[in-house]
């Protein structure tokens, strides 16, 4: 980032949260100051400059990004560069304190995340201080593997740019099926990811990556401070804190604002879905609305209680939307959102009506007869994860592309004529 800044709009105090910086009679905001309603101090200058050597090893090559805790840095680890390549990482704020003592428990407490290992999942290195240049205060760092590649918020964004809205439904229940997997580990190991998002979602070459571990916590830390982000954060965390079924609410989320104009996400509809009635999708895919309504139902018991019980019903949803889309026939449907249809082939198209079970919904529901499926766009993957969906059948190839070609999901030629 050749000019760092961090635009006035998203200038708020650590402390109470309150707008600071905020330019006023036509004159820009201070980028240093202090908080007019509680006095904390606040900065918004990227504390680390190029060459800066932080613990004798990473060497600050320039600000990334700015996050919720701060700024983020690509850095070059001098241990293990070499003549031929070097290692790049990032560094990432940890935790904003003035107290030492309070830096130093923050900083040996959060060392159980390098112990994590997960291919989905951003590796972490290291935990660094570094002295604030100007108050010499120890700020600290977690490092971590640098991943390539571009968020689903940036994929969402870049078609958003080319006059495609959303991202094709096969395409984001792709996504998630990749990604519930890592989220199931950090659970497994009694760990919280607590802000899943588009924004923290790499699809890096063939795979996707989990990053900003930061507001990962251990699942009985009742005291450290909790990380989330309006419009995906479940309702309950503000008074009980964050729990598994709360993290399956971001995930669900998530797919809403993955899938359809989700506007006022953050707003009018923080705490809810809008009515289907005003989403097409929803009305033509009722196994994906149902998806989504346990996911991220208001009662936290009412919600998927383990990743693996959301991606298995979510693989369900996947097959169903890709046979609807090519016509061709895939084994294995969601236990819990019954489909009741005859096999895929017999008339080309054919989908006979889909019924949730009562355990999932409070009243039964007819899913349209099929979704428009879109075309294939070159020159992107999906997760390889969903290459499993694919049919067994000789000479076909498997099912249909969401947004990006794919192995087990580029579509075999013109699609069948579906029947209404």
């Amino acid at each position: 980032m050749r000019d760092p800044k961090v635009s006035e709009a998203r200038r708020f105090c650590s402390k109470c949260e309150e707008p600071v910086g905020r330019g006023k009679d036509g004159k820009p905001g201070r980028s240093e100051g202090f908080c007019p309603n509680c006095g904390t101090p606040f900065s918004f200058v990227p504390r680390l400059h190029q060459g800066d050597l932080i613990n004798d090893r990473y060497e600050v090559l320039g600000a990334l990004a700015y996050g919720g805790l701060g700024w983020i840095y690509l850095a070059r680890d001098r241990n293990v560069s070499d003549s031929v390549s070097d290692r790049w990482v990032v560094l990432k704020g940890l935790i904003n304190t003035a107290d030492e003592d309070a830096m130093a428990a923050a900083v040996t407490e959060r060392r159980y995340l390098v112990e994590i290992d997960h291919p989905s999942i951003v590796k972490i290195h290291d935990f660094v201080q570094h002295p604030d240049p100007k108050t010499g205060v120890p700020v600290g760092y977690i490092v971590m593997e640098y991943v390539g590649g571009q968020s689903l918020r940036d994929i969402l964004m870049a078609r958003r740019s080319e006059g495609q809205r959303v991202l094709p439904l096969a395409e984001v229940l792709a996504y998630a099926a990749e990604v519930l997997p890592a989220i199931g580990y950090l659970h497994g190991r009694d760990l919280l990811y607590c802000d899943f998002k588009p924004d923290n979602v790499i699809h890096a070459e063939e795979q996707l990556k989990l990053i900003d571990l930061g507001a990962v916590r251990r699942a009985d830390d009742d005291v450290s401070a909790v990380y989330g982000t309006p419009g995906y954060q479940a309702p309950e965390v503000a008074d009980v804190g964050p729990s598994v079924a709360a993290d399956i609410y971001t995930v669900g989320r998530s797919l809403a604002v993955l899938s359809f104009e989700f506007r006022g996400f953050s707003t009018t509809y923080a705490g809810k879905l809008p009515d289907r009635a005003e989403v097409p999708l929803l009305v033509q895919e009722e196994s994906y609305h149902r998806l989504l309504l346990r996911s991220t139902h208001r009662d936290p018991a009412r919600r998927f209680q383990t990743a693996t019980d959301m991606t298995e019903q979510l693989l369900g949803v996947l097959r169903e939307v890709l046979s609807a889309n090519d016509g061709l026939p895939r084994s294995v449907v969601s236990r819990q959102f019954t489909p009741e249809r005859r096999a895929f082939g017999t008339a080309a198209g054919e989908v006979t009506p889909i019924r949730c079970q009562p355990t999932c919904c409070p009243r039964g529901g007819r899913r349209a007869a099929a979704a428009p499926g879109g075309r294939a766009r070159p020159g992107r993957r999906l997760p390889r994860h969903a290459q499993q969906h694919r049919p067994r059948r000789a000479g076909a190839a498997a099912g249909v592309a969401a947004g990006a070609q794919h192995r087990g999901l580029a579509p075999p030629g013109p699609r069948p004529d579906r029947g209404g």
